[in-house]
């Protein structure tokens, strides 16, 4: 029997390229996203699509309600103009909240209670340097990332002495377009060797994939020329 992936934030560049990558190796993939349009492109590699906000509570239950997950890959997420934190209007600042941080316990809320059952499973969580390293994006944004990267190690806490795996991704700039968010009217991508949806994709399947008793709980994964910690990046 295959093993069942669910992906969240499909329609994402990333969680395309993830979407097609676990396909490809022989998953059974249901894939996650609030555009139809776009998942009905992605019924193409052979997954499953499912139209959802993940930041209604009761929509996530009945979702995923009986589906029993091997592995869980949370790519779903908001960015946002840049913006102080001050000058952030009331419904992006919810719009934050519930996907990014809310959305995240309405997924894992549904998924983790079979996987403790079972003893089994992997979560991957893409996560972002800007949760660790202020200044590398918006202000609320980088605030809900860190909420993240605080959730995934409690999360590793919470499943202490089982055989469930918790694997956290940071990430660099990763040349998706979901920059245009930020409406600064810097490019971001000219002249910039950026991180690849195809490079994440081949990160998160080396973590599913690894052996049950080895556990990448987390990974920094920047473009080569872009530091630690995110704040500067060269031109090649």
């Amino acid at each position: 029997m295959k093993a069942t992936a669910i992906v969240t934030g499909a329609t994402g560049g990333i969680g395309k390229a993830i979407v097609d990558r676990l396909a490809q190796t022989g998953f059974s993939v249901l894939a996650l996203g609030t555009k139809p349009q776009q998942l009905s492109v992605l019924e193409e590699t052979g997954c499953r699509t499912l139209a959802l906000d993940i930041g209604d509570a009761g929509a996530t239950q009945a979702a995923l309600a009986g589906i029993e997950a091997d592995v869980l890959v949370h790519a779903a997420g908001v960015l946002g103009p840049q913006l102080p934190l001050y000058e952030t209007p009331d419904e992006l600042a919810a719009r934050l909240v519930s996907v990014n941080i809310l959305g995240t316990v309405n997924v894992l809320r549904e998924v983790v209670p079979s996987m403790r059952r079972r003893d089994r499973g992997t979560i991957v969580l893409l996560g972002s340097i800007c949760g660790t390293a202020p200044g590398t994006g918006p202000a609320l944004y980088s605030a809900t990332k860190a909420a993240l990267h605080s959730m995934a190690a409690n999360l590793r806490y919470d499943l202490r002495g089982s055989g469930l795996r918790v694997c956290e991704i940071l990430l660099g700039r990763v040349r998706t377009g979901i920059h245009e968010q930020l409406a600064s009217g810097e490019d971001l991508y000219d002249g910039y060797e950026c991180l690849l949806p195809e490079n994440v994709a081949d990160t998160v399947l080396h973590a599913v994939t690894s052996p049950p008793s080895v556990d990448l709980s987390t990974i920094e994964m920047m473009p080569t020329r872009q530091t630690v910690g995110g704040s500067h990046f060269s031109r090649q």
